[in-house]
């Protein structure tokens, strides 16, 4: 227990704990403060939402992703829900800041390749005014499987297998071995936040904006030529950079 009579140096010993820390505090988010599901969701619905919180449960093997309704909630074909961190703000720091995990699955030996149903992130500071992480898609042409192949897809999130689970102890928060799909707070021009949007995209494969004539569209201005899935099938979302909302002072004691 510290305790200080200087506020100046109250506010240098907080630096000090979180650099004792690693630099940031790492975290999960803590509730769920919306969910909308679109047509075909419930797969998950018995668990929610201890399901959505919490670390990821992936496989070191991408090959088998986790299909537990445990671990699962289905956004069902254009859902979309927003995550909460109520003891700790997103910040921007080095590299990644975010990762949103889903449960894609990898065909073996086919690093560019997988099936999934993705994902349209945005955050927020208040829950109210949104910023929407750029994306784009090349359309590949007529497809020709249920396969996606990733690098046509940027910015989306249901792309990268999740590695990352308790029960094998690697890192939710390190991108280089997590697996799932990472975001930098740069990329959206924020420096914190505190709320996830994320929005499935209706179908497993999509064309911004190019709707010919009686195209079907969804609500988010792409074409559907595909059939709609039951949605984005979320796992968890992890903090890389953080800092604690809560941190405060009662009769010059540190507290966090």
């Amino acid at each position: 227990m510290l305790f200080f009579t200087d506020p100046l140096r109250l506010a240098f010993a907080a630096l000090i704990v979180l650099r004792v820390s690693g630099g940031f505090p790492q975290a999960f988010t803590d509730r769920v403060a919306e969910f909308h599901p679109g047509p075909d969701a419930g797969f998950g619905q018995d668990y929610f939402p201890a399901n959505v919180l919490g670390p990821p449960r992936g496989n070191a093997d991408p090959a088998k992703p986790n299909q537990s309704p445990a671990d699962l909630l289905s956004l069902g074909s254009g859902g979309w829900i927003v995550l909460e961190f109520t003891n700790n703000e997103i910040v921007d720091g080095q590299g990644a800041d975010f990762t949103v995990f889903e449960n894609p699955f990898q065909p073996i030996g086919m690093p560019d390749l997988c099936f999934s149903e993705t994902a349209i992130v945005s955050v927020s500071d208040d829950g109210t005014s949104w910023t929407t992480f750029p994306f784009d898609f090349a359309d590949p042409g007529p497809p020709d499987s249920n396969l996606l192949q990733k690098h046509l897809y940027n910015g989306f999130a249901g792309l990268t297998a999740v590695y990352s689970s308790p029960a094998n102890g690697i890192s939710p928060f390190d991108p280089a071995v997590s697996g799932g799909d990472s975001f930098d707070l740069a990329k959206a021009g924020l420096s914190a936040v505190r709320f996830v949007r994320i929005q499935d995209t209706g179908t497993t494969d999509i064309s911004p904006m190019l709707a010919p004539s009686g195209a079907i569209v969804n609500d988010f201005g792409n074409v559907i030529t595909a059939p709609p899935t039951a949605g984005f099938d979320l796992d968890a979302v992890a903090a890389i950079h953080t800092r604690p909302l809560n941190a405060f002072i009662r009769e010059w004691t540190l507290y966090e």
